[in-house]
């Protein structure tokens, strides 16, 4: 006997399969489009359940996810391909995928997982980034080897080398249980800097916070030593829901990671959906490139019921500790303007309902485009605060896709262009009387801290697992040396060549 859950799901394959109309819709898409039925089916499915999602009913709504389920299953029926419940993976398990989506890995009980592969993407692609900020290993760009592999394979995943060994032999099984004993050995030592400030040798306090994609990650932050945070994702909770989350859902996720800082900053970023990253009940344009298109602020600003609702519950929540709102993929002033605008009514509104708020919350920007390293000065007098999201940044400046392999050797946070954009990123904020803070994975890259440090950066924020090594470095760290490794590596001409001298610098102060 069913289940209702299970019955309702049975009943809706039976009404789709009876849909005479979606079929003729199907037909003519294979008809007038030339295309496969896979993906004629795969269109009409996404049309039918957007259009549900645009529904006001609040019911109809919800169906657009299950609508979307069941598609999904039917389509792996018609191309006969296996349907894997990433929610329900055994224990001690290696994921290893052609790439791993943000909607993709919202699924999956991290619990059983002990590392990701996958044969596309960068070290800035979302599975790398999600795989540091849970302190789990990850290769990615590894290439074809899917069809090489099999379940139940003994697989060893070295993230330091960026390799994976099939199928080792009991030698070389030795030497990475002894390598995985010093480096959980180095990991204990490292809990020593736990509760401590990072200070650098000249007495300058610098701020070391942590970046998480869920209230769930609070904890690794927290045992690592993280003082703040410097990026919430709250696209996140937006993937992990059938429809758009409401405010009340939103406070109450906002809530539990200002009360469990206790007092400390924590800066949430609106909603960035776009690029790489969708939502299942929201449709976006089919677009050439993505990453330049309709996303973050973009979105927020032409739809801005969402960002409303963000803001109120963000709004509700800084009651409840020391929250900061911070805007992405900015790139006109006008843009900060209209966010400051519906921020502003959102205060009005919560004061003539009697809702407490902390009338002093900032708002600012993450700085990711080439567009306000140029004029940085005059956005900070718009802004409250700067953060540099460095994985864009570098894309965007480089005109390199962050996450083609085919080019991943282009990519790189050590272009002297890159840096000059950065100083002039920091250079302008202080100018314009504000703080900044870095958000992406540059902060958390051990031989490019002095280089920030020299820069006069405020504050890192980074993965958990990065935070006690990142205020290691800082605590040995001399400001004026690292301002004199700043300007010799400024007038240097390639990326390796900074790397080098930036590697001397490190060895020598030990």
């Amino acid at each position: 006997k069913l289940g209702k859950d299970k019955a309702d799901i049975f009943e809706g394959h039976i009404t789709l399969l009876e849909d005479e109309e979606l079929f003729s819709e199907i037909e003519s898409k294979i008809s007038d489009k030339k295309c496969t039925a896979e993906f004629a089916l795969n269109e009409a499915i996404d049309e039918y359940a957007n259009m549900l999602a645009n529904l006001e009913d609040a019911y109809f709504k919800e169906r657009a996810g299950d609508l979307r389920d069941i598609g999904r299953r039917w389509l792996y029926g018609v191309i006969n391909a296996q349907i894997v419940d990433l929610s329900k993976l055994k224990p001690e398990t290696i994921i290893i995928a052609r790439e791993l989506n943000p909607s993709d890995t919202a699924q999956i009980n991290l619990e059983n997982v002990l590392a990701f592969v996958t044969e596309i993407g960068g070290k800035t692609a979302h599975s790398s980034i999600m795989a540091r900020s849970l302190e789990l290993p990850a290769v990615v760009g590894v290439g074809a080897v899917l069809e090489d592999l099999e379940d139940n394979q003994i697989l060893i995943v070295d993230a330091l080398k960026g390799e994976i060994i099939v199928d080792p032999d009991e030698e070389t099984l030795k030497i990475y249980r002894e390598k995985r004993e010093n480096f959980l050995r180095e990991k204990e030592e490292l809990k020593a800097l736990k509760d401590k400030e990072a200070i650098s040798k000249d007495g300058i306090k610098i701020d070391v916070w942590g970046n998480i994609g869920s209230p769930n990650d609070l904890k690794g932050i927290i045992s690592n030593g993280g003082f703040g945070i410097g990026l919430y994702r709250t696209e996140f909770l937006f993937m992990e829901k059938d429809s758009f989350p409401t405010e009340d859902e939103q406070f109450e996720a906002y809530k539990i990671v200002a009360e469990g800082l206790k007092g400390y900053p924590v800066t949430i970023r609106t909603m960035d959906i776009g690029g790489d990253k969708s939502l299942p009940y929201m449709e976006l344009p089919q677009e050439e490139n993505p990453f330049l298109g309709w996303r973050a602020i973009r979105v927020c600003l032409d739809r801005q019921e969402i960002l409303k609702t963000q803001f109120r519950a963000l709004l509700r929540a800084s009651k409840y500790g020391q929250i900061k709102v911070m805007l992405p993929m900015i790139m006109d002033i006008e843009e900060v303007r209209k966010a400051r605008a519906i921020f502003e009514n959102c205060k009005k509104e919560l004061r003539e309902e009697g809702i407490e708020f902390d009338e002093k919350i900032m708002l600012g920007i993450m700085v990711e485009t080439p567009a306000v390293a140029f004029r940085a000065k005059y956005f900070a007098k718009e802004c409250d605060f700067f953060s540099i999201g460095t994985n864009d940044l570098t894309q965007y400046t480089l005109a390199v896709d962050r996450g083609n392999e085919k080019i991943s050797n282009l990519y790189d946070t050590y272009n002297p262009a890159v840096l000059q954009a950065i100083k002039m990123l920091i250079d302008g904020a202080h100018e314009g009387g504000i703080k900044i803070s870095m958000c992406g994975e540059f902060a958390g890259d051990e031989n490019a801290v002095a280089i920030l440090f020299g820069m006069g950066l405020d504050a890192f924020s980074m993965s958990g697992i990065s935070i006690p090594r990142v205020k290691r470095i800082l605590m040995k760290l001399d400001k004026k040396e690292c301002e004199d490794l700043v300007e010799r590596i400024l007038l240097l001409s390639t990326a390796s060549e900074i790397k080098n001298k930036v590697k001397e610098f490190m060895k020598n102060i030990g």
